[in-house]
């Protein structure tokens, strides 16, 4: 009787074989799963920190003088202003990423109306060629595939 329940205690190669077939359809996706969840979450990192340097990086150019911003396309330099601090447009590494940062800035003319003229009765209006600045500074990083960002925000000459 002693060997009748040996027999039943052990385990077979083939149930192994099938739990271990079991086992590996079920660890492998899920591994997958998660490998590609950190790679996401590092890459949504990467992401959110040029975006608070992009962020930062528009804060200091509304803070220039009106005068002090250049109009054009400019990259690849220190922007500096009188009474403020400079715009530092110069590649940064960020998370093994080197990003480019550059800024194109156009002038915008501005309309403004009046109250109506009296004897004619029409309104008055007045084209103001330097009232208004649109500034756009962008990110750029990535070799094997290129990613980018980009802020815009106006400023007014008042």
């Amino acid at each position: 009787m002693l060997r009748n329940w040996q027999k039943r205690a052990g385990v077979s190669l083939i149930e192994v074989m099938i739990a271990m077939a079991i086992l590996s359809t079920l660890a492998l996706p899920m591994g997958m799963f998660l490998v590609e969840q950190m790679r996401g979450s590092s890459q949504l990192g990467d992401y959110y920190q040029i975006l608070n340097l992009l962020e930062e990086k528009l804060e200091i150019v509304l803070d220039m003088r009106f005068q002090d911003i250049p109009v054009g396309d400019v990259k690849d330099v220190l922007v500096e202003s009188q009474g403020s601090r400079g715009l530092d447009l110069r590649p940064a590494e960020v998370a093994r990423n080197m990003v480019n940062f550059r800024m194109r800035c156009e002038m915008l003319p501005v309309n403004f109306s009046a109250l109506k003229d009296a004897a004619s009765n029409e309104l008055q209006s007045i084209v103001a060629e330097d009232g208004m600045k649109r500034v756009e500074i962008f990110a750029e990083w990535g070799d094997k595939r290129q990613h980018s960002l980009n802020l815009v925000a106006y400023r007014a000459n008042l």
